[in-house]
Formats: structure tokens, C-alpha cells, sequence
């Protein structure tokens, strides 16, 4: 990996998560280092009676991906209608819409809790939600579902595994973008000189995470992916007149 010699904006998704972002900020002549931190293994899960469902939720766009690969979801498709589809995200929901489901809650801002509350108008005690998630989750949305009296069903589609990182030296970094605390924790593990560069997180629960690994210099973004942009850019443009100066 050839090191930036000036500010730079770090992303720790995988590369085809980054792409999009990684294309916008180039387009604004921003540097971009791409540390990928999260790597995905999809499961085809044993096969499982689920029963009568009054919902699916989804977390991530990898658990719909995961999802969309199982014999299972086609046969959910074909009765949706009687199925309440319901994402943590706009871009969770995004990718479920290309996979041909029509999604009725989307959690905004992209928070599991925030998904459960919207959830919670809509059931009735006793319902079955199939919670479609991969092997790391906080299990915050599923906990507040069981204390209002339904039936979770989890349903593990993909295994979020740790790629090979790099020891790296220190070099400027405008921002660290993380969309989830398993990135943020494995960049540290390899590299604690991270800890003190400003780290740019999407939700409030990654943003929490991000504090207890001790970074100090945290910014919560939310969903809106044009905010990422103007955010990270402003972040670069500080980082370059701090070094002029």
C-alpha cells in the first residue's frame, strides 16, 4: 500500500461498500486510503420452519444479500403481503427494493431501537419477526421485541470476519470513516495511532462503540449519504489548512 504524504480521508468497509463514497470523494480531489476491515462470509443456514411471520427485519444490506440467496425468501416474497418488511436504514431498505421487496418501516435515523419502537405500532403480542442478522450484532432491537411479548426468530445469513490489516505507520488522515464498530475495533487492534484521529460514524450505537474503544474525536453522520460527502470534505479541507499553517 503506497502511505499518503498528505490529509486523507480512510475507509474501512469493504471495497465494494466504499465505491460509491470512494468515487465521490475522489471526484472532489480528496485522497482516499481504503483500509478494508470487514470481510463477509455468506452461510446457507439449515433448513428451518419458520411459521406464520408477521415480519422480517433487516439490519444490514449484507443480511438482505445473504438473505435473497436462500430458498426461504422466495417463498416469503410470493405472501409479503401479509409480511411487514421493516430495515434498519435507507440504504438497507435500498438494496431489499433490488431485491424485489416492497419495504413498509425503515428505520431513520438507522438505529435497531429505532426500528423496534416503529415495529412495536404495528404488532400485536404473540407475533412472529423473523430477525435476519449476521454473527455480530448488539441485540438491542431483538431484546426490546421479546420484552413486548413477540417471537423472534433469528436467522444468521453471513459471518462478518476480520481480513488481513496491515501494520501501518503513522500518516495524515483527515477522517477515518467506520460504519461499524467491528472496523473501528480491528483498525485500533492493529493500529492504535488511529485513536486519535477523528473517526466519522453513521448511527448513535456505532458511535457509542467508537467512544469506548477511547477515540475522542467522533461525528455521528446519519443515513443521508450527500451528508457523508460534505462532512468528510469539510473534514479534508480543515485537515489541509491545519497543515498549511
Amino acid at each position: 500500500m503506497d502511505l499518503p504524504t498528505g490529509p486523507c480521508v480512510v475507509l474501512t468497509r469493504e471495497p465494494e461498500d466504499n465505491q460509491a463514497l470512494a468515487q465521490a470523494l475522489r471526484a472532489r480531489a480528496i485522497p482516499v486510503c481504503e483500509i478494508p476491515c470487514v470481510a463477509t462470509r455468506y452461510l446457507q443456514p439449515a433448513a428451518m420452519a419458520v411459521g406464520d411471520l408477521a415480519a422480517i427485519t433487516f439490519s444490514s444490506r449484507r443480511g438482505v444479500r445473504g438473505f435473497a440467496q436462500l430458498d426461504l425468501a422466495s417463498h416469503l416474497l410470493a405472501a409479503q403481503d401479509a409480511v411487514i418488511i421493516a430495515t434498519v436504514g435507507k440504504a438497507t431498505a435500498a438494496e431489499a427494493e433490488v431485491a424485489g421487496w416492497k419495504v413498509d418501516l425503515v428505520a431513520d435515523p438507522p438505529e435497531g431501537e429505532v426500528l423496534a419502537r416503529m415495529l412495536l405500532t404495528r404488532l400485536q403480542t404473540g407475533d412472529r419477526v423473523l430477525t435476519v442478522r449476521g454473527n455480530l450484532r448488539a441485540g438491542k432491537m431483538d431484546a426490546m421485541l421479546r420484552e413486548a411479548d413477540l417471537t423472534v426468530v433469528p436467522l444468521e445469513v453471513y459471518e462478518n470476519q476480520e481480513p488481513v490489516i496491515a501494520l501501518l505507520p503513522p500518516f495524515p488522515v483527515a477522517g477515518v470513516f467506520a460504519a461499524s464498530p467491528s472496523a473501528a475495533r480491528r483498525l485500533l487492534a492493529k493500529n492504535p495511532w488511529f485513536q486519535n484521529m477523528p473517526f466519522f460514524v453513521i448511527g448513535r450505537t456505532s458511535a457509542t462503540a467508537v467512544a469506548a474503544l477511547g477515540v475522542s474525536k467522533i461525528q455521528q453522520l446519519g443515513a443521508q449519504f450527500d451528508h457523508w460527502v460534505e462532512q468528510l470534505d469539510l473534514a479534508y479541507r480543515q485537515a489541509v489548512q491545519q497543515e498549511k499553517s
